[in-house]
């Protein structure tokens, strides 16, 4: 197991002047000799990472984001900032420049590898006793603190600490392994959401889905050669400005899996605004949960590929393939995990190398940074803002992750065939959704990676096998044409991988189809599409309406009221785990009945429960 000695890089001090802004106070050790309070043009822009757009409305947050390294800039270096505020009156020490009622000051930690989760709760900790002496000419707890962190090599697989996939899966559900296969294509896609904190926490945890990436593929992450140099420093004028269109969160945002977020309240900031400028959203709709892909268009729009040759030939049919005991369709809770388990990931070529090569993945990103998007040396990105100017600058990306609003909208037509989820990859989900929750972030992340292996092995096959339509063809021919699965390809030697060999090249949730996959397809849709998200609303009101007139007309309709209230759970609700208690048999494995619906709750209580969990989520 690797170690990281001195992780630590520096400990930079940001704070907020009403005249210029966000700027550094204090610099250990210094990046420039004899000037403690300045940065290399490399990382100008740092202080206003460091305290994002909006971050007055906060009391404290926590903020990830990269930089290119200083002394190796083909490297990526990783920034941790936490930030406070406090009533002037509490400072001990005031100086002339607190004109304001509130002190605002944040510490930033650069570090050398991606130990966001694992130093930010002791950096935390640190913000906290430092603002609790109220003297912030004072600096030598933050100088004890850096050579704390330095004092102990780390472990490379502690990056993972503090990113809880838990929530992210309860969170998108099956909508988690759409956002997974996104991130396979490397198209632009942003991710906006308020507060900055969260948002980055959640961008990062949806990377370290990806086998090994988090950990050894981020290295070239922020890296890339611009045509023509960023925006300036705002001033302080235009911070004003920038700040007034960010919108403020009321619900309760999570960070490293917990609540941590305080919220001022009106009083406090004197400036809390909402959002005014609505763009249009065009969420994927009906046709992608096409399970049939039109092989036709597929045919026309392909352009000749990289091919493996014959030696990756399935060696048995699809039809003994779906009868393998290996390949059962409804897997154990392990099943998944165990057929991997023996693989080196290494050896497999993992981590995919997604996020170099001109494509980036920046937590983080404050105003500054818009012009970056449109640079033409930037091929592609997944990144988190804040501000909703980089939300109406909708030319600049493909795909639009609404954090707050659990939305994925895009306009291209081919990116949503592309990303359809097939039978296969909704069992899949379907497994990691009803089972994450009690085995854990660890079984979750085995889970995503087996299916990444085996998504790699069945891509070997020649174009056209019918093993290759599991996977959504359309999807497997894009990814395929991606500069990552290319340098793939040649890191392996055209995927010639000792482990592959014992490996079916398949997906392994194939199997016939039952009324259980047709019941799982109807509550996708009828959670992703904007005619299910109607008929959804439609099914709420009726039964709001139903229970108020039962109370007036008698038992009948309270009769009909639950018919209804059953028939839709049953037909929207995935089915139970095996190992809930009571719950009932899955079709999946008995295909010969569908089993009555069970209704314990009062059937109006039933009916809002159901209608709320189908539109949580309103995107793709």
């Amino acid at each position: 197991m690797s170690f990281i000695n001195e992780p630590v890089l520096n400990i930079i001090v940001v704070g907020f002047h009403h005249k210029k802004g966000c700027q550094v106070e204090h610099c250990y050790p210094e990046l420039v000799p004899g000037r403690p309070t300045e940065l290399p043009a490399t990382w100008r822009h740092l202080p206003a990472l460091a305290l994002p757009d909006g971050s007055h409305n906060y009391l404290s947050d926590t903020i990830y984001f990269n930089l290119p390294g200083l002394t190796e800039p083909d490297h990526t270096v990783y920034g941790i900032s936490c930030f406070r505020q406090i009533p002037v009156e509490q400072v001990a020490q005031k100086t002339e420049d607190m004109t304001r009622s509130s002190v605002q000051k944040s510490v930033c930690v650069v570090c050398r590898a991606p130990l966001f989760g694992r130093l930010a709760v002791k950096i935390e900790l640190v913000v906290r006793a430092w603002f609790l002496q109220a003297d912030f000419s004072q600096t030598k707890l933050l100088e004890d603190a850096y050579k704390h962190l330095n004092s102990c090599p780390v472990q490379i697989d502690q990056t993972l600490e503090g990113l809880s996939v838990m929530r992210l899966i309860e969170n998108w559900r099956h909508k988690a392994l759409l956002l997974f296969k996104l991130m396979l294509l490397r198209k632009k896609v942003l991710m906006y959401g308020s507060p900055a904190g969260p948002l980055s926490a959640a961008l990062l945890t949806l990377v370290s889905l990806l086998p090994r990436c988090l950990e050894h593929g981020l290295t070239k992450a922020a890296n890339v050669t611009l045509s023509r140099p960023l925006s300036p420093v705002l001033l302080i004028e235009d911070k004003d400005i920038v700040d007034s269109g960010n919108i403020v969160n009321n619900d309760e945002p999570y960070l490293n899996g917990s609540t941590q977020t305080e919220e001022l309240s009106p009083k406090e900031t004197g400036n809390m605004v909402e959002e005014k400028d609505r763009v249009s959203r065009q969420s994927f709709d009906e046709t992608t949960l096409n399970d049939v892909v039109d092989r036709q268009d597929l045919v026309e729009s392909r352009e000749k590929c990289h091919s493996i040759g014959e030696k990756y030939k399935s060696q048995r049919s699809a039809t003994d393939a779906q009868q393998s005991p290996t390949m059962a369709r409804d897997m154990s809770v392990d099943g998944l995990y165990n057929l991997t388990r023996q693989i080196d990931q290494t050896e497999c070529g993992l981590p995919l190398p997604l996020f170099e090569d001109g494509y980036l993945c920046l937590p983080y990103l404050s105003l500054q940074y818009l012009d970056l998007l449109s640079d033409s040396a930037v091929q592609g990105f997944l990144v988190g803002a804040s501000n909703v100017l980089f939300k109406q600058k909708r030319q600049l990306f493909d795909v639009l992750v609404e954090l707050n609003e659990m939305r994925i909208e895009t306009s291209d037509m081919m990116l949503r065939r592309q990303l359809a989820l097939g039978t296969e990859d909704l069992r899949f989900a379907d497994h990691v959704v009803r089972h994450g929750a009690t085995q854990g972030d660890a079984w979750i992340r085995d889970q995503f990676s087996s299916y990444l292996i085996y998504l790699l092995r069945t891509s070997l096959l020649p174009d056209g096998s019918r093993e290759i339509d599991s996977y959504n063809a359309q999807f497997m021919f894009a990814f395929k044409s991606t500069p990552a699965y290319q340098q793939w390809l040649k890191t392996t030697n055209n995927g010639d991988i000792e482990a592959f060999a014992n490996l079916m090249p398949i997906h392994p949730f194939s199997g016939q189809l039952s009324v259980a996959d047709m019941k799982l397809k109807f509550a996708h849709t009828m959670s992703t599409t904007e005619g299910g998200r109607k008929v959804s609303a439609a099914v709420a009101s009726t039964g709001r309406a139903v229970a108020t007139t039962s109370r007036a007309v008698g038992g009948a309709l309270s009769q009909a009221r639950g018919a209804l209230s059953g028939w839709w759970s049953a037909l929207t609700a995935p089915p139970p785990a095996d190992d809930e208690p009571g719950g009932a048999p899955d079709p999946a494995r008995d295909n010969k009945t569908l089993p009555e619906a069970a209704d314990p709750d009062p059937p109006d209580k039933s009916i809002e429960d159901a209608s709320s969990n189908i539109s949580k989520i309103q995107v793709v």
